[in-house]
């Protein structure tokens, strides 16, 4: 069976927010830890907003014509050390089925070399304990910046 070659390349939250919804899906099943209160409902006006100011980054990984997987970032100045420009992760998933390969470390890659290209100093993931991302960073030359607790009311 010949390998599927993936491409990753930009794409505008207008564009990918609709392609995304069975990703999103995908993506709120396996890691959200409070499901009954997050529900899926991006706020597509503000990724949009985000989009014209020109601080979204948005990556897709494709498969063909298919959008497989997704890395989606704020890069703007740190509200309180605010010469530092940061590149702060909103959204990172890759299909399950696309998992087997390089492709999710290559969208990090190309995410990091984005992020580069527009000025960031800094990188900030979020990832959930325990997972093969969390054991990845790293491995990446990623330290832990801050610990996040959250509480439902």
């Amino acid at each position: 069976m010949k390998a599927r070659s993936l491409e990753i390349r930009p794409i505008l939250a207008s564009q990918w927010i609709d392609r995304a919804w069975p990703l999103l899906e995908a993506h709120r099943h396996e890691l959200t830890t409070n499901p009954d209160l997050m529900q899926l409902e991006p706020r597509r006006g503000l990724y949009e907003a985000l989009d014209a100011r020109g601080v979204l980054l948005s990556l897709g990984l494709f498969d063909g014509d298919e959008l497989v997987g997704y890395s989606v970032n704020i890069i703007d100045h740190n509200l309180h050390y605010g010469s530092v420009l940061v590149s702060q992760n909103d959204l990172l998933f890759v299909h399950p089925d696309y998992r087997h390969g390089r492709d999710g470390l290559r969208l990090i890659k190309a995410t990091e070399d984005a992020a580069r290209e527009r000025g960031a100093h800094m990188v900030i993931w979020h990832a959930k304990p325990d997972t093969s991302f969390d054991a990845l960073l790293p491995r990446l030359g990623y330290r832990v910046q801050d610990v996040m607790y959250s509480r439902v009311f």
